[in-house]
């Protein structure tokens, strides 16, 4: 099986059809599939920020209900079920109703005012999306692979359920469940050194910053290197130890998003290759072509 897996989409429904006519699907009785037989994988991430969301949730819904095409959780599908989720123990909901939180909600929410029970719809089948998807060619996850992450969601994760929900949002068990939701949907982050601060994206500040998993550092690596942002005084710093940071090390290839990648495409690891660069902030839609024993290059990626 031929494979064309789809990065961070974010409510671009049109960006997402044309990369998807341009990689050889067409419509056929208003379902995208490929006259070759290819299928899509997308990596998480259909809501929130675009201005289509509803309409990047059917026609991605509808390609994986036709076997067209495989999904993956992304985290804004996570913090989606959390967020309509009441917490019957403790009242309110899995994941706060804060001004940070609905702000970023916020389109999505807007978007189905008048279509509750389609979005109830969506909910339900994003309760249902897997995690990670561990094919025999490579995998595919949101955010970060960690093999001891993976291997206990193998043996332990049985389905969305309040009791599971409890668990994974519970900040004061960091070690626990909570810690493997979160990397595995949100990535590995590392806390910088004391006095150290940056602006995200989003304006907030931020004591730590997202782990680069997927590089190969060396012993002199600098912050930058290692680190997906980090304060202008250590961008010629040398990280002090590596050892204390996860880089994946597998042969395997792993697929993922989430990192709102900018400008060139590139590939930093033949192992480990993400597809998130930015649709969402006037960047790129992109897709990796899978295929059986081709070479790890750049001109497998379509945009």
């Amino acid at each position: 099986m031929n494979y064309d897996i789809i990065g961070d989409i974010h409510g671009h429904a049109e960006e997402l059809e044309s990369l998807l006519v341009k990689l050889g699907y067409r419509k056929n009785h208003g379902i995208y599939s490929h006259p070759e037989k290819r299928k899509v994988i997308f990596v998480g991430d259909f809501i929130d920020r675009g201005p289509k969301i509803r309409e990047t949730l059917h026609l991605v819904k509808d390609m994986c209900d036709s076997g067209n095409a495989e999904a993956v959780m992304g985290n804004h599908e996570w913090n989606a079920i959390c967020f309509h989720t009441p917490h019957l123990e403790r009242g309110g909901f899995f994941r706060d109703h804060n001004l940070k939180e609905i702000e970023q909600h916020i389109e999505t929410l807007r978007q189905f005012k008048s279509y509750e029970n389609e979005w109830q719809a969506f909910l339900d089948w994003f309760q249902v999306l897997p995690l990670f998807l561990d094919k025999d060619e490579f995998r595919v996850v949101h955010a970060c692979w960690d093999n001891e992450h993976i291997d206990w969601l193998k043996q332990n994760y049985k389905g969305i359920s309040p009791e599971f929900l409890g668990l994974a949002t519970n900040k004061t068990n960091p070690g626990g469940v909570y810690r493997i939701i979160d990397e595995t949907l949100k990535g590995k982050e590392f806390d910088l050194p004391e006095g150290f601060a940056f602006k995200d994206k989003d304006g907030a500040t931020r004591q730590k910053s997202r782990i680069k998993w997927w590089t190969k550092p060396t012993g002199n690596a600098i912050y930058p290197d290692v680190l997906m942002d980090c304060p202008r005084e250590l961008r010629d710093a040398i990280v002090p130890d590596l050892k204390t940071m996860y880089f994946y090390s597998d042969s395997k290839m792993v697929f993922f998003g989430h990192y709102w990648l900018k400008g060139d495409l590139e590939i930093v690891n033949p192992a480990a290759i993400c597809l998130d660069y930015s649709v969402a902030k006037g960047g790129k839609l992109v897709a990796y072509r899978f295929e059986t024993n081709n070479e790890v290059g750049l001109n497998n990626f379509a945009y």
